[in-house]
């Protein structure tokens, strides 16, 4: 397997913050593992020892396990799970979060509907949406936080969510092109279902009324092409797919991800086009070990729809 410079490793001593934690320093699977490249549990942060397959202070198989399995020369892990790391967290955990999330969905939107009211009549959808928006941001946050990152030392890097830094040229390009062929397909699905006539399957327009007015629009765009790339990408890609990724592989990984990202839509219009767009940014994530791609490719489709809903109106 090719090594991906993308995928960032732990060093410095246990008990440090690791100073840099950079997406640079590369494992090539094909090598023997580099003993100036020491691995900690991803739990309690202890070094690991060579040849060890768990961690001797607390019995966990950290994320970065797999170097330790490998200096034993004898790897145990899949391959997906030796091209991303293993992580703290499972079926039962993401089944509740799946769960968390969709309850708080409901109850942010009440809530978001509530005080929402109580501005003027013309703002109060946009203002209901952006209180929604950050509710879930938050509520996202902590489930994902509870149930899969508290237990590790270093979180960041074990979604592959780093410090924003000038990204590659392959990594722009392939969040560019992952952008381009959601918005061609999004494109192709429209017309195909206007063709054929199915009003029930097409996808539903942005609504105007979702806008603050004047300069106050930046905060539309703020919560749903900033803070909603972000959040759902930290769920859906960052703990979902991470955690299924171990026991389903790549390609099951990427698409029961996508299927769950497009139910939690709420719409049958977009049930087909929003499978894709998270197929799309699983595998984008997959492909250059960085979440910002990801993030970046998300955040893209969302302004860009929301810019022509603006001008447009």
């Amino acid at each position: 397997m090719q090594s991906d410079n993308n995928i960032p490793w732990r060093s410095g001593e246990p008990g440090e913050n690791p100073p840099e934690q950079t997406l640079g320093g590369s494992f090539h699977l094909n090598d023997d593992p580099p003993s100036q490249n020491p691995a900690y549990c991803s739990r309690c942060g202890s070094l690991w020892e060579m040849g060890q397959d768990s961690c001797a202070d607390c019995g966990f198989s950290s994320v970065d396990g797999f170097e330790a399995e490998f200096s034993a020369g004898k790897p145990s892990g899949s391959r997906a799970t030796l091209r991303m790391g293993r992580v703290p967290w499972g079926g039962w955990q993401i089944a509740a979060g799946i769960i968390l999330v969709m309850l708080s969905l409901f109850s942010a939107a009440a809530l978001a509907l509530v005080i929402g009211s109580l501005y003027p009549e013309r703002q109060e959808d946009a203002a209901a949406t952006w209180i929604s928006v950050h509710l879930m941001a938050v509520t996202i946050a902590a489930t994902v936080w509870y149930l899969g990152l508290r237990h590790s030392k270093y979180p960041l890097v074990l979604l592959r969510l780093r410090r924003v830094q000038w990204p590659k040229k392959g990594t722009v390009l392939l969040m560019f092109g992952v952008l381009g062929t959601s918005l061609i397909a999004t494109s192709v699905y429209a017309g195909v279902v206007d063709w054929l006539g199915l009003d029930k399957l097409s996808t539903p327009a942005v609504e105007s009324d979702i806008f603050f007015d004047g300069p106050f629009v930046l905060l539309t765009f703020q919560a749903l092409a900033l803070i909603t790339p972000m959040s759902e990408e930290l769920f859906f890609r960052g703990f979902i797919f991470r955690g299924l990724l171990p026991k389903l592989g790549p390609w099951g990984a990427i698409i029961a991800s996508a299927a769950v990202f497009s139910a939690f839509h709420l719409s049958l219009g977009v049930l087909i086009p929003i499978f894709i767009t998270g197929f799309l940014f699983a595998w984008l994530y997959w492909r250059t070990g960085s979440l910002w791609a990801a993030i970046g490719a998300h955040s893209g489709q969302n302004a860009l729809a929301l810019g022509v809903q603006a001008l447009g109106s």
